[in-house]
């Protein structure tokens, strides 16, 4: 039977509470699955380094099989539930699946002490949760926080370490009605530095700037592991506090995202964003030794004040929400948005004065330039229109913009600022 509602997962995440017999046993766990994964991924390289009639694709099915007589050879592996080591080479499938497609690089060897290894239980039967105990396979019962009720169908529990605490991420299959699409009005965001949004109603959100605050002290604390003699517990107990201080940046942060992501998914029907290329925008500025790069030092800075606000998680974040509330998400080109005149369109690029200050050439619009740049982006997001050849297009395409080239290059008399790149309705 045809239903209109629609199965979305949803994720809940409980602090836990382990006993020392269980943190013995979870960081064996840990150290044991940090070795399968390195030993399935040592197998997928050795077969894709065969020759073209020879080479051999291993898949999770594969690499599972041969899972029973790995565990009846080696005890230590065996300790960890069958279902734990199988989740983990579907995860690495996964990983191998996402480099195929171009999509994320290679996988690489996990290391100790750099990369996260999490313990994911995929059977809902074989876990379950008893008021504030939680039950895990050959762990027992460990005391859980259950702050808010579980939604739905419980699917997978995986337990995840950060530093000293562990948490519980239970993922629960939530049947939910399908979404009206909302009525409310449409805003549109730029994403900034010195303030991490600025929306099309004038509403200015300053950035907190969480590892700026803490990097003072992070920095010593990173010293302190350095100095330290490798291996003695004076540099564990150092490195902890390196893991505390950058856990506490990232709590700081994701506070602030969500809370700004959920109010515009509640308030607004449709929310435009810019489209940014986030991983070339912070690309280093080091070059090589035959051609070094320039303003090094400010381009790293700038790249740490790129990555500490958070701006991709941000856009994911509107993305799922305004799912789930029936809003949209729309994503519109950027350039030349901070040079553009949101009341006339004159593009001009010494229309921005300064850092926070738009002044149009053409027909002396004032106004914040973050705020200019944010109604530029819901102009273009209105004008979105198909253009002929069955593709969208907002506004002129890129090449027939026509702009001001900044002073003293050849290409100064190529455009005129006066001619705006598009006509505001």
């Amino acid at each position: 039977m045809y239903s209109d509602n629609m199965l979305v997962r949803k994720a809940f995440r409980f602090r836990v509470y382990p006993t020392q017999e269980q943190l013995a046993r979870l960081a064996t766990w840990e150290g044991a699955l940090r070795c399968l994964w390195n030993l399935g991924n040592e197998q997928r390289l050795v077969g894709l380094a065969r020759s073209t009639a020879e080479r051999h694709y291993y898949t999770a099915f594969d690499q599972i099989n041969q899972l029973t007589e790995l565990r009846a050879e080696v005890p230590w592996l065996a300790d960890v539930p069958r279902n734990v080591c199988a989740q983990l080479l579907v995860e690495l499938d996964k990983a191998w699946q996402r480099c195929f497609k171009k999509l994320a690089l290679q996988p690489r060897w996990k290391k100790k002490g750099r990369d996260q290894v999490n313990i994911s239980e995929p059977h809902p039967k074989t876990w379950h949760i008893t008021g504030d105990v939680l039950h895990f396979p050959k762990l027992g019962e460990m005391k859980i926080v259950v702050h808010r009720p579980l939604e739905g169908t419980p699917k997978t529990c995986t337990l995840v370490r950060e530093v000293d605490q562990w948490f519980a991420a239970i993922v629960c299959e939530i049947e939910l009605p399908a979404p009206v699409a909302k009525v409310e009005p449409v805003v549109a965001l730029d994403r900034g530095v010195a303030n991490l949004l600025a929306d099309s109603d004038g509403k200015l959100h300053e950035n907190p700037r969480c590892l700026q605050a803490s990097l003072q002290r992070l920095a010593h604390a990173q010293r302190v592991v350095a100095r330290g003699k490798k291996g003695s517990n004076n540099q564990k107990t150092a490195r902890i506090r390196v893991g505390k201080l950058h856990r506490k940046v990232r709590r700081q942060r994701n506070h602030v995202i969500h809370n700004l992501t959920a109010a515009y998914s509640k308030s607004h029907g449709t929310v435009v964003v810019e489209k940014l290329n986030i991983k070339n925008m912070a690309a280093s500025a080091t070059g090589s030794i035959e051609e070094p790069g320039t303003n090094v030092a400010a381009k790293s800075g700038l790249n740490r004040a790129i990555l500490d606000s958070g701006w991709g998680m941000l856009v994911n974040c509107l993305r799922y929400k305004l799912a789930w509330s029936g809003g949209t998400l729309v994503e519109v080109p950027a350039a030349y948005s901070s040079q553009t005149c949101s009341a006339c369109g004159a593009t001009d690029a010494t229309s921005r004065l300064s850092q926070a200050q738009f002044r149009c050439t053409s027909c002396g619009h004032n106004e914040h330039a973050d705020i200019n740049a944010a109604k530029v982006l819901k102009l273009r997001a209105v004008e979105t229109t198909v253009n002929g050849c069955g593709g969208v297009s907002v506004g002129r395409p890129k090449k027939q913009q026509l702009r001001v080239a900044r002073r003293g290059t050849r290409s100064q008399g190529l455009g005129s600022s006066k001619a705006p790149a598009f006509r505001p309705g």
